[in-house]
């Protein structure tokens, strides 16, 4: 597990490979998941500490409609 606070998971990312980012910044990681969430459909900020959801944006749904999630 990361030492970091946060990680940004982008799942369908890079032509489905998925992207994940760390960082100890919450209001960073949820600018940067907004604005991949804006290229790459969905994006969510993970809370390493608790493993929940902080926020998401984008439109998970398709993704488990294509297996993705």
């Amino acid at each position: 597990m990361t030492n970091f606070l946060y990680t940004i998971e982008t799942p369908d990312a890079y032509n489905g490979e998925g992207s994940e980012v760390y960082t100890n910044d919450l209001q960073k990681a949820l600018d940067f998941a907004l604005e991949m969430s804006q290229e790459w459909i969905y994006s969510c900020v993970r809370n390493n500490v608790t493993g929940e959801i902080e926020e998401d944006f984008g439109d998970i749904i398709d993704l488990v409609e294509r297996g993705i999630v």
